[in-house]
């Protein structure tokens, strides 16, 4: 067979926090590591967050060489611009039910390509990290479970050239008309540049301006659009994110909850109990910067909805050269400085802003 699945980490409990180091003692290349967590929830209606947010970190590291590190939402935004899909997660705040949710650490273009691969014979002692935060996210989440699988290349002989390195590169406070202004680095070409701000009860169109690259103090500027103009660009390539949510439905106020989208959401509901009346109403309304609030008008139980928007967890994305063509991409090694600039905008909220990137680390 020329591929194959293996267990890096069995599905493990957890009752307190933890960070889970794991040996990676496979020979075999490694096309991608997915990373599954379970929180469960608890039967007071107190929602914590996003249930990624259980997952703070995830690292792989040779030693002290870092070559994967990012927060669990990092992950989950890089793993959806990079492949076009939605996982398959679990968006559960149900009483006794675990929210899954998955994080997609891929090294190469696609699944199983033969040019770009995680070669384990290139490192000395691979490990894997992740720190696990149990109630983090979800529904009053007091414990999780935690499983590690890999794809691997098993009879097929590949020699790799490279992999897919990502790191998050800062983390800041945004300030309202401010400009922030971050060195990236220089060493190794780039794929593809993420900027993620989330601030519930805002899109991420007025909490950042604009962002702007600029290559040895405006020397060439690759690109200086204002935050919309980059959405619309991306919206246009990217599917939206659509996702399943089940939860309990308050008759009065409702309760504010959190989803995977942020920007232009919809909702569609329909109960997930036999409702007490013909005639309840479901109503839904937020949808902002990643929250969402649910109410009936007569019957309180479990509803589904189906969520539709863009952004997952506030993050964009920006391409560089056509994606499928390793040459194509941005060589910044001739570059003495590249600086990236990001205005912050009128609305802000408690908002943040996350620069992460995905690179191409030769052999």
């Amino acid at each position: 067979m020329n591929y194959r699945l293996a267990t890096l980490l069995e599905r493990t409990a957890y009752a307190t926090d933890k960070t889970e180091v794991i040996d990676i003692d496979v020979t075999d290349p490694i096309s991608q590591i997915q990373v599954v967590y379970e929180c469960t929830g608890a039967s007071t209606a107190t929602f914590q967050g996003h249930p990624a947010l259980c997952i703070t970190k995830i690292e792989l590291v040779d030693g002290s060489d870092v070559i994967y590190s990012l927060s669990g939402k990092e992950a989950q935004v890089v793993d959806f611009y990079h492949n076009k899909v939605v996982p398959p997660n679990l968006l559960y705040y149900l009483n006794g039910i675990n929210a899954e949710q998955i994080f997609n650490l891929n090294f190469g273009r696609f699944l199983f390509d033969p040019d770009l691969a995680l070669d384990p014979s290139k490192f000395k002692n691979l490990q894997l990290k992740i720190t696990v935060d149990i109630n983090g996210g979800g529904r009053t989440s007091v414990g999780g479970f935690l499983s590690v699988l890999a794809h691997l290349f098993d009879e097929k002989t590949i020699a790799p050239m490279g992999l897919f390195m990502c790191k998050e590169i800062k983390t800041y406070t945004l300030a309202a008309a401010a400009h922030e202004y971050t060195d990236l680095p220089v060493d190794f070409p780039y794929r593809k540049l993420f900027v993620k701000a989330q601030a519930y009860a805002y899109y991420p169109d007025v909490q950042i301006d604009t962002i702007k690259l600029s290559q040895d103090v405006d020397k060439k500027i690759p690109f200086n659009q204002s935050m919309r103009q980059i959405i619309r660009t991306i919206m246009a390539q990217t599917p939206p994110w659509i996702e399943h949510l089940h939860t309990s439905c308050p008759s009065a106020g409702g309760d504010v909850e959190y989803i995977t989208p942020t920007y232009e959401v919809g909702f569609s509901l329909t109960p997930w109990d036999v409702p007490a009346s013909a005639t309840t109403t479901l109503a839904a309304d937020y949808g902002d910067g990643g929250r969402a609030r649910f109410s009936s008008t007569s019957w309180i139980g479990n509803i589904q909805a189906i969520i539709r928007g863009w952004l997952p967890h506030g993050g964009i994305e920006i391409p560089f050269g056509l994606q499928d063509q390793i040459d194509d991409w941005f060589d910044p090694s001739f570059i003495k400085s590249l600086k990236l600039d990001i205005k912050g905008g009128a609305s802000l909220g408690a908002g943040t802003a996350e620069i992460f990137l995905q690179q191409l680390r030769k052999y």
